[in-house]
C-alpha cells in the first residue's frame, strides 16, 4: 500500500510555493500597471503640448506700413491677426514679434511688456482692452514702433524697396511666419500696404 504520513507536507509546501508565486505576479501587475498609467499620462501631455505648439497660431493679414513726417522711411507697422483655423484662443500680449530685415538686423518685441513701441486695437468681435483671441472673427491690430525712440529697441525703420520678415511666435511656441517688400519709393507722412 501508499505510505500516507508525508503527503500532506508536500501538499502544504506546494501552497506555499503557489502564494509566493501569485504574490510575486501581484506585485509585478502593479508596476506594470503604474508604469502603464504614467506613460499614459506623458503621452497625453506631450499631444497635448505638441498639438498646441503647431495649431495655437494666428493669421497675419494685411500689413501697413506708416512714414512720419520728414522721414523716408517707415517707423510704425500695423499689423491686422485673427486666429488660425483650429486654434485655441491665444493671448497677443503673451507673443513675441520678431522683425528682421535683409541686412540681419533684427528686433524682437515681447507682448508682456507694456512700453510704447507695442499697441493693440480691438477691431472686431473684442471688447476694448482684451488682448485675447478666442473665435475666428475676432480681428486685431498690432502697431509696432519701428524707428528707436522712445526707448523702443526698432531697426531704425523700413527702408525702400527691400523685403522684410516678420515672425509672431505664440505662447505655446508655434510660429506664423510673413515675408513683405516694402515699396520702391516712400514718401514721408504717407502710408503703404506692404505685400
Amino acid at each position: 500500500m501508499f505510505d500516507t504520513d508525508d503527503r500532506g507536507q508536500v501538499g502544504i509546501g506546494t501552497l506555499i510555493v503557489f502564494i509566493a508565486m501569485v504574490l510575486v505576479a501581484a506585485i509585478a501587475a502593479g508596476v506594470l500597471i503604474n508604469t502603464a498609467g504614467l506613460l499614459q499620462a506623458q503621452a497625453q501631455q506631450t499631444g497635448e503640448e505638441t498639438t498646441s505648439e503647431v495649431s495655437d497660431i494666428v493669421q497675419i493679414g494685411e500689413i501697413v506700413g506708416y512714414s512720419d513726417v520728414g522721414e523716408e522711411n517707415i517707423s510704425s507697422v500695423n499689423v491686422s491677426m485673427r486666429l488660425a483655423s483650429g486654434s485655441d484662443p491665444v493671448n497677443l500680449s503673451q507673443m513675441s514679434y520678431t522683425i528682421s530685415s535683409p541686412t540681419g538686423e533684427a528686433t524682437v518685441l515681447s507682448g508682456n511688456n507694456a512700453s510704447s513701441y507695442l499697441t493693440f486695437y480691438q477691431k472686431q468681435s473684442l471688447e476694448d482692452g482684451t488682448r485675447v483671441l478666442k473665435d475666428q472673427e475676432d480681428l486685431m491690430v498690432v502697431e509696432f514702433l519701428l524707428d528707436g525712440t522712445d526707448g523702443a529697441p526698432g531697426i531704425s525703420g523700413l527702408d525702400e524697396d527691400e523685403q522684410y520678415s516678420l515672425i509672431a511666435q505664440a505662447p505655446a511656441g508655434g510660429q506664423t511666419y510673413k515675408q513683405v517688400s516694402t515699396p520702391r519709393n516712400i514718401e514721408a507722412d504717407s502710408s503703404y500696404i506692404l505685400s
